[in-house]
C-alpha cells in the first residue's frame, strides 16, 4: 500500500523546489519578441485623461496609412487585416475573409494628402493599379480612416 503520508511530503517539496527555481530565473530587461510577430505601430495613444494634439494625431495616422500601403503593395494580408476598422473585436470582418482586402495590385504609392476632421482621417492616395488587360493604370483616391480608442484604423465598407 502506498504511504500517503510520505508522497503528500515528497509533493510539498517538488511545489517548494519549482517555486524556489522560478524565483531564482533572471527577468530580461526587454520581453522576447517573436521573429513571426507584426510590426508594432511606434505611435501610441496619449495616456488617458491627456488628449493628443492634432501635430501627434497626424503624425499617427501618417505612420498608419504608410504602413497600411506598404502592406498593400507587398499584398500583407494579416497586416491589411489589423488595420482594418471592422477586424477588431466584435467587428464584422474575420481573418478568414480577410483576402478581400487585398484589392487590385498596386504599385508605386505616393501619400498626397492627409488631413483629420474630427474622428475621421482623409487622405488621398495616387497608386498605379494592375487593371486586367489594360495593365498598369495612375489612379488617385480618398482613403477614409477612423480614430477608435485612441488609434487609427482603416475604415472598412462592406
Amino acid at each position: 500500500m502506498f504511504n500517503l503520508k510520505g508522497i503528500g511530503l515528497l509533493a510539498v517539496a517538488i511545489i517548494s523546489l519549482s517555486s524556489a527555481v522560478r524565483a531564482e530565473e533572471p527577468k530580461s530587461a526587454a520581453p522576447a519578441v517573436s521573429p513571426t510577430a507584426p510590426e508594432q505601430s511606434t505611435a501610441t495613444a496619449p495616456p488617458v485623461g491627456q488628449a493628443a494634439s492634432p501635430e501627434e494625431l497626424k503624425a499617427a495616422l501618417q505612420e498608419r496609412v504608410e504602413r497600411y500601403w506598404a502592406a498593400r503593395q507587398a499584398r500583407d494580408v494579416r497586416t491589411l487585416y489589423e488595420l482594418e476598422s471592422a477586424a477588431r473585436p466584435g467587428g464584422w470582418l474575420k481573418l478568414e475573409q480577410a483576402m478581400s482586402l487585398q484589392g487590385l495590385p498596386v504599385r508605386k504609392v505616393k501619400i498626397e494628402e492627409v488631413r483629420i476632421e474630427g474622428e475621421k482621417g482623409i487622405t488621398r492616395v495616387s497608386a498605379e493599379v494592375m487593371i486586367g488587360t489594360m495593365g498598369w493604370m495612375r489612379q488617385a483616391i480618398e482613403d477614409p480612416w477612423v480614430l477608435l480608442d485612441g488609434q487609427w484604423y482603416h475604415e472598412t465598407f462592406r
